[in-house]
């Protein structure tokens, strides 16, 4: 039995307990010698016990899912100038797969984008996707109904990002925004430019960790072997339909047990979420496990299996009978991605490691793209998927750029349309 096999079987046997134990009573944190503070503490604890402001914004989204957004709108030095209002331009950020807006603030302000951001004058707002830890209600249904979970990131292109934009917008009193996605946030917002080109008029600048919008040289062998063992689809005919919500009982044990077992940990950690190479702050690990994984969707997780499967960047595939009832043809449509506005300039950063978003795969993407596209790219030969925002030197290695694209975009142009981001080979 292979290595990543044994990982699945034991996904699999960890989601068949987390559904069990999903209405069990939540064990009483206990503290142990020497862990994080920031272990037993929520986001919002976390942001302000650095000296940051923080709110919680819910945005009710037009199919009724309702998102928390967490906003911080100044840094830790609150001058004058950045205390009036409509004078800090708004900066998205956008998680990736089996994340949440946690993933931003793993680490230290001076080693973590949203902390580094508000400090140089920038508004920042930190999404979640539907049916993460953060985003699990509805306006009518719980997420005790299997419907609740009849999503994928189609639905995060078609409702989230948009209307998650809208509402930023509406609140800032800006009109347009920056954009920072990791994974599938970049995925996602892929698509929803891609099907309404419209959206970019509201984007200066898009930067994307790890982009993507094809997996066909995948690596990630969590992934991949649901994928070719269909396990994906076995999940959901078993009556398991959320995939990795950590019920919080077991976060209570494993947030225990990495506290004391940094090494071991880390090892439970990369099964799920893939390997690490860059520089990690080990003495975070039981904050890591306190918060990660977000959790999603198992229709969420299928169509990420498909989209290995079929090595198309394409539509959820409902089976040939729903699919003509939904797109009227027998096969899911594939998004047209040769309609991405050019005019919307990209910074994107892609690793070396990266098991999940493959070089090969970022070198489609840009290929890929419409000829007159304003594209600059980084590649960081040493990192791997999470170390766009886990690794202590993505400060250096990866914010510095993307904070001097911002300023660029926000504060020395005369206006947003005017915005440009230079070509490199």
């Amino acid at each position: 039995m292979t290595k990543p096999f044994v990982h699945v079987v034991v996904i699999v046997a960890l989601l068949v307990v987390f559904h069990f134990l999903a209405d069990a009573q939540p064990l009483k944190a206990k503290v142990f010698r020497g862990e994080d503070p920031d272990t037993q503490r929520t986001f919002e604890q976390i942001v302000t016990s650095k000296g940051y402001p923080c709110e919680k914004h819910l945005i009710n989204i037009s199919d009724g899912y309702i998102l928390t957004f967490f906003r911080i709108p100044y840094g830790a030095k609150r001058t004058r100038e950045l205390e009036r209002e409509n004078s800090r331009p708004p900066v998205f950020l956008l998680h990736g797969l089996l994340d949440s807006s946690f993933t931003w603030i793993i680490n230290e302000p001076e080693q973590s984008l949203p902390y580094l951001l508000a400090d140089q004058g920038f508004d920042v707002w930190m999404g979640n996707n539907r049916g993460n830890i953060y985003s699990d209600s509805h306006q009518k249904i719980k997420p005790s109904d299997p419907t609740f979970w009849d999503f994928s990131w189609d639905e995060m292109a078609q409702f989230d990002f948009p209307e998650s934009i809208e509402y930023i917008l509406s609140t800032t009193g800006f009109g347009q925004l920056s954009f920072v996605g990791h994974s599938q946030g970049t995925l996602q917002a892929f698509a929803s430019l891609s099907s309404t080109p419209n959206l970019s008029k509201k984007i200066n600048l898009f930067v994307g960790f790890g982009p993507l919008i094809s997996v066909a040289h995948i690596g990630n062998t969590l992934l991949y072997e649901l994928a070719v063992t269909h396990v994906d689809s076995l999940l959901k005919l078993y009556g398991i339909h959320d995939f990795l919500e950590f019920p919080k009982i077991l976060r209570v044990i494993f947030a225990g047990f990495c506290s004391v077992c940094s090494i071991c940990c880390e090892d439970v950690v990369e099964s799920i979420c893939g390997p690490h190479y860059g520089a990690f702050n080990a003495t975070r690990m039981s904050v890591m496990a306190a918060h990660e994984p977000g959790g999603t969707s198992v229709q969420n997780i299928i169509h990420w299996a498909q989209l290995v499967r079929s090595k198309k960047f394409q539509k959820f595939d409902y089976g040939r009978e729903e699919n003509k009832k939904r797109y009227g043809q027998d096969t899911p449509p594939e998004y047209p991605f040769s309609s991405f506005p050019p005019s919307l300039p990209l910074l994107l950063f892609s690793g070396g490691e990266d098991a999940l978003a493959d070089p090969d795969d970022t070198l489609f993407l840009l290929s890929s793209l419409p000829n007159q596209s304003v594209v600059k790219m980084h590649d960081i030969p040493d990192y791997a998927h999470l170390d766009f925002t886990w690794a202590t030197d993505a400060n250096v290695k990866v914010y510095k750029p993307t904070i001097a694209a911002l300023k660029t975009a926000n504060f020395m142009a005369k206006t947003p349309k005017q915005t440009t981001v230079s070509v490199s080979n």
